[in-house]
């Protein structure tokens, strides 16, 4: 099934004979296509991917985590609502939110993950959609603020 991946495959069998003719072609997602997808994936909405989280958990990202544990959710650092910027007929969106920490013990950050929803990514298994080390870690004092801008291909 990998192999035909974003291809198109076009058979043709002619009655008559029973004879087939096949090709593969390229699939090419149009300018309206890119669009819709960045409108359904990133409008914002709950169920929609539009949301980033952040923890100080210290454990590598994989692709095959179902969950954010350590997902952080006081002192000004809970999951916010991105804002959604893309360009039309871009392959390319940026989700972005900031934070501004107002703990008053030193903090760091050092994974986030776009999200479905407002359910705590910690509680709640396949809510996030992309995970990330960050790297260098992120030191906050009270007051600090972090921003992250995170590109997402469509």
């Amino acid at each position: 099934m990998n192999e035909m991946s974003n291809k198109v495959l076009v058979t043709v069998t002619k009655a008559e004979s029973g004879e087939e003719f096949t090709s593969v072609c390229r699939n090419l997602r149009t300018n309206i296509g890119v669009n819709w997808q960045v409108n359904h994936m990133l409008s914002g909405a709950i169920s929609e991917i539009s949301r980033i989280a952040i923890s100080s958990r210290a454990t590598a990202p994989s692709s095959a985590d179902t969950d954010l544990k350590g997902e952080l959710a006081a002192d000004g650092l809970s999951r916010k609502l991105a804002t959604v910027s893309h360009t039309a007929d871009q392959s390319l969106a940026t989700l972005s939110a900031s934070w501004k920490y107002t703990g008053a013990s030193v903090i760091t950050i050092q994974k986030a993950a776009v999200a479905f929803g407002t359910t705590d990514l910690g509680t709640s298994a396949d809510t996030h959609f992309l995970i990330t080390a960050v790297s260098p870690v992120a030191v906050l004092d009270s007051n600090d603020t972090i921003a992250i801008d995170w590109g997402v291909s469509v």
